[in-house]
């Protein structure tokens, strides 16, 4: 009986791995010439001006590029990697605001990856991109965040997706970011050279990462993300979005947030958030509110794209300090291949020192006939940080040229 059940066994893991490998590659060969190149050619202006230090003022062109290359899959495995560089042309910023953001001439592999799918699950370790809640790398400079570890994904449950992993390094923009405020610690010891950010060890043992995404209920998507930063802090983020079945497609959304420290002496802490919305005219609008607990601060995650606060801004850490209130609102609108988007931010701190008013308007086109593929981008914001003798105020303008192939 033993026997029969092995071979039965062996007989549905075969056919599973025969229907998985079905529409792969039969060779090495063809593996590698089926697979799969896309890139993007970029050119990077920033500019901010301050009121009350105009010493402060700088501006930045970097110009640079993404290679992204994926072999065909043979038995169910894949080769990815993703080569990056970035050269600046011409830099005015006497007191280093660019150095942890654009200031970088240099090159990077960030993601070199095998990946493995046998039916509905997948493996995957090496460098690679990340997107998730707590664990999430920017792409809003010249060079996109990226991360070292490995994942396993399964989506056997029927509407469910299921990741669990563990993240070891991180990838910065430039060699001169450091720990930031709300993220969590990583250790870079080549700094301040000018070059793009290398992988910097996450911690003292890196982070797990468990998430959990279901739409089982319709019109109801929720996802729930825990991530241990060990020896350090447990992060757990919630949200959920319910869609209203009706031509103007309203919704309405919640969030939360709680960070619960290894080191007794700081304060644990949590974050809710509300978000409702609705489509009128063709324009999307939106309000949003969120607040954290007086005691302490909330850890938003790792990587500058972890910020999934429903008041994200251009500037949103303030959001996950103690004690902050903020809220939204906003529009966006598409015009055939050219789009807007407006919001108004405002973050109220327990110091008035950390209070921001952010108004902020994108501007998008994408080219199409000789020019298809290209698409010019411009954002600006005003900053209005503090109030009476605390406070300082700044402009940013960013422009972006790509051209995705």
């Amino acid at each position: 009986m033993k026997k029969v059940t092995k071979k039965s066994l062996i007989t549905i893991l075969a056919l599973a791995t025969v229907s998985t490998y079905s529409f792969g590659s039969d060779t090495l060969v063809e593996a590698f010439s089926n697979g799969k190149v896309k890139g993007e050619l970029k050119s990077y202006y920033f500019d901010e001006n301050y009121d009350s230090a105009t010493s402060s003022d700088n501006n930045v062109w970097v110009n640079g590029a993404l290679l992204n290359y994926v072999t065909d899959s043979l038995k169910g495995f894949k080769l990815g990697a993703t080569f990056q560089t970035s050269h600046v042309g011409s830099i005015d910023d006497s007191a280093n605001k660019q150095a942890t953001k654009m200031d970088a001439s240099g090159s990077v592999l960030s993601e070199a990856y095998l990946e493995y799918k046998i039916s509905n699950t997948k493996f995957k370790l090496g460098r690679q991109f990340i997107s998730l809640p707590l664990i999430k790398g920017s792409g809003s400079r010249m060079i996109k965040e990226s991360f070292e570890g490995y994942f396993i994904t399964n989506t056997d449950i029927p509407h469910t997706l299921i990741s669990l992993g563990k993240v070891t390094k991180y990838q910065t923009r430039t060699d001169s970011v450091t720990r930031g405020k709300n993220a969590a610690t990583f250790t870079n010891d080549d700094i301040n050279n000018g070059d793009v950010g290398g992988f910097n060890k996450i911690g003292t043992h890196g982070a797990i990462s468990l998430y959990l995404k279901n739409d089982f209920l319709k019109n109801l998507p929720i996802q729930i993300h825990y991530v241990d930063f060990i020896d350090e802090v447990k992060d757990l983020y919630i949200d959920a979005k319910y869609k209203f079945g009706s031509d103007y497609k309203p919704f309405v959304a919640v969030q939360y947030y709680n960070s619960n420290y290894d080191e007794s002496s700081r304060n644990d802490s949590s974050m809710f958030g509300y978000k409702i919305g609705a489509t009128l005219f063709g324009i999307d609008f939106h309000t949003s509110y969120t607040t954290t607990d007086n005691k302490g601060n909330v850890i938003r995650g790792i990587g500058e794209a972890a910020t999934a606060s429903f008041t994200s801004s251009t500037s949103t850490t303030g959001n996950y300090t103690a004690g902050t209130d903020s809220w939204q609102i906003g529009a966006k609108k598409k015009f055939g291949n050219f789009s807007a988007k407006l919001t108004y931010t405002n973050s109220d701190a327990i110091l008035e020192k950390n209070d921001l008013e952010q108004k902020y308007i994108g501007l998008k086109y994408k080219f199409k006939g000789a020019f298809k593929n290209l698409a010019l981008s411009t954002e600006y914001t005003i900053f209005d940080y503090g109030k009476g003798s605390e406070s300082k105020d700044k402009n940013e303008l960013r422009a972006k040229l790509i051209y995705s192939f």
